[in-house]
């Protein structure tokens, strides 16, 4: 009976061993480290994706100053050009040093005055009345009256042969093409351009 007994587990409270620290801490460390790792890993996809919206950023802005280089490089003569009004006159002027051809035209009435080439650094005054005396002579079926001449253009070729359109007031716009003025309706036999002043500004160049 006492053998019996003996072998009997003990019944009483649980000691914490040593080994049971060792594996607690071991279990401890290994959490702790899934989790550093796991923040880490998100703290770093944060990172890569900020790098990401900064590299996406920077490469639209590359994009976006390539477009306005272009563009600027593209109106580098048509920039030299003015066409404004000035009491009862039509100032042209030509502000680059090279020649170009250029035309005053009424599209609603589709008629063009056609004004040759316009010298390097010139500038030309055309009164309105001169305007409409010419296209009388030239084409006694046509009517204008100075009302008309409010919409006026200023049509243009730049040495790199590309076509433009300034109106009275500033705006610029580009032609789809440089067509040739067809008559009737074309009046070429005015000598403005023989009373060319200097212009104020010029490139120079």
């Amino acid at each position: 009976m006492d053998a019996d007994a003996s072998e009997e587990p003990s019944t009483g409270p649980y000691r914490v061993t040593v080994l049971d620290l060792g594996r607690f801490a071991v279990g401890a460390v290994t959490v702790v480290a899934a989790m550093a790792g796991l923040i880490l890993g998100i703290r770093a996809e944060l990172y890569a994706g900020r790098e990401d919206q900064r590299a996406e950023k920077a490469e639209q802005r590359a994009v976006a100053e390539e477009s306005r280089s272009k563009a600027d490089r593209e109106k580098a003569y048509a920039n030299l050009v003015d066409f404004y009004r000035m009491g009862s006159e039509v100032i042209v002027v030509n502000g680059s040093s090279r020649v170009m051809a250029m035309r005053l035209t009424l599209p609603a009435n589709k008629v063009t005055w056609d004004l040759d080439l316009l010298q390097p650094c010139k500038q030309i005054a055309v009164p309105n009345q001169a305007l409409l005396n010419s296209m009388a002579v030239e084409q006694p079926s046509v009517h204008l009256t100075k009302g008309d001449l409010a919409q006026l253009r200023l049509e243009f070729m730049d040495p790199m042969s590309k076509a433009w359109i300034r109106n009275s007031g500033g705006a610029l716009a580009r032609m789809d093409a440089w067509a040739p003025s067809g008559r009737p309706t074309l009046v070429s036999s005015e000598a403005w351009n023989m009373s060319a002043q200097d212009a104020p500004q010029c490139d120079g160049s």
